[in-house]
């Protein structure tokens, strides 16, 4: 989503530099334009991406000739020449602050690239003001090599009859009506087992006429997730896992919800948290990073540690109808000031601004841009 939709505006945005977009597997390209030019390594499918980027993609980008490279997935090819300006985007940090919550694999691929690549780039954009200040207090990034972008929000996320959508999400797949939602993979640091226990909380004392719905898939330990279900007692009736559900019946999910909550541990940005707000529904959220900098005063903000402070603030918004209303409308306030638009005007001013520090730019030459992984980039280089 991230890729795509920056993709998409820069498309739209930029009529003077060309792109060269990486992968490893075909892809779909926003619009037919000859300034955007794909370059897929076929027959590579079954090599781990990490691996692909560091061999075929830097080859590749080095042959093209690119004046900067792109990595949007916080990896880059380690070892470009000095020439080819590097841009990174750095979206959390996971790996150093919650290494515990990874696969062992995924945490030895970031912990052996993810430093590096920062090191490397010329530079960084930051998802969030907390990621900047991660950089800072983690890895000493001074502050003049970071451009914070934010995240924008899709079209499709907007406010809708939440009665009509609720009952299409009934139908759809065989919940309740009346729903509090919750959207993350299925992983420790979604600290869902906290939000579940609120609900066995909330029907221990009282009658809670209410389904959660948690869409996501299965991620890394599980057990404990689902082992919480069981131990408070709850059954399908309290909390349904849908599982990877299909992009158009998000929507439909945030908006026919009565609450939206969202009980992270830790976020680089926290995505669900603006397409909440700009579907109108009511928002609860833990105040770990980057929540507050966010969501700022349209959301109710509890520890992700206490059980019985989400069980609290459940219980007083699904009760209290002019504090939700009041949620909802500094919700919509806030989530329009995320736009992919605006993100995709900010990526590419980074862009110009490390080319023209480039000691070796050639006058009056437009950009080539690259991005790589399995979606584009701009000026001369990139990967997908």
């Amino acid at each position: 989503m991230f890729l795509r939709s920056i993709v998409r505006e820069l498309e739209r945005i930029d009529d003077e530099n060309t792109y060269c977009l990486y992968s490893n597997r075909d892809f779909a390209l926003p619009a037919p334009n000859p300034r955007w030019n794909k370059r897929i390594s076929s027959g590579f499918l079954s090599v781990p991406g990490t691996l692909w980027l560091q061999t075929r993609a830097k080859r590749a980008a080095i042959a093209d000739g690119l004046d900067v490279f792109w990595g949007p997935g916080q990896a880059l090819p380690l070892g470009l020449p000095p020439g080819l300006r590097k841009v990174l985007t750095v979206h959390d940090f996971v790996w150093r602050l919650y290494p515990e919550t990874m696969g062992s694999y995924t945490y030895a691929i970031h912990n052996l690239f993810h430093e590096r690549s920062i090191r490397e780039a010329d530079k960084l954009i930051a998802v969030s003001q907390s990621t900047a200040r991660d950089l800072e207090t983690l890895l000493q990034v001074p502050s003049s090599r970071v451009q914070v972008v934010y995240h924008g929000v899709c079209r499709q996320y907007h406010p809708r009859d939440q009665k009509a959508a609720a009952q299409y999400v009934a139908r759809q797949f065989g919940t309740s009506e009346n729903f509090i939602f919750s959207v993350g993979t299925i992983q420790p640091r979604k600290n869902l087992s906290t939000l579940v226990e609120a609900i066995g909380i909330l029907r221990r004392n009282g009658h809670f006429p209410y389904q959660l719905l948690i869409a996501g898939g299965s991620g890394w330990k599980t057990s404990r997730i689902y082992a919480s279900v069981k131990r408070c007692g709850l059954t399908d009736r309290e909390v349904q896992f849908l599982g990877h559900v299909p992009e158009e019946d998000l929507p439909l999910l945030y908006s026919g919800a009565r609450l939206f909550v969202f009980p992270s541990l830790y976020e680089g940005f926290g995505l669900p948290l603006v397409e909440a707000m700009s579907s109108g529904v009511p928002i609860l959220a833990s105040d770990a990073p980057p929540v507050p900098e966010i969501v700022q005063d349209a959301a109710i903000l509890v520890s992700p540690q206490s059980p019985q402070d989400f069980a609290n603030a459940i219980g007083r918004l699904l009760k209290d109808s002019a504090l939700s209303a009041h949620l909802v409308r500094r919700g919509l306030h806030r989530a329009s000031q995320f736009r992919w638009d605006i993100a995709a005007k900010e990526v590419l001013r980074v862009f110009e601004e490390v080319y023209r520090n480039s000691e070796l730019r050639r006058a009056a030459r437009p950009l080539r841009t690259g991005d790589s992984r399995s979606v584009p980039p701009p000026t001369r280089g990139g990967t997908m």
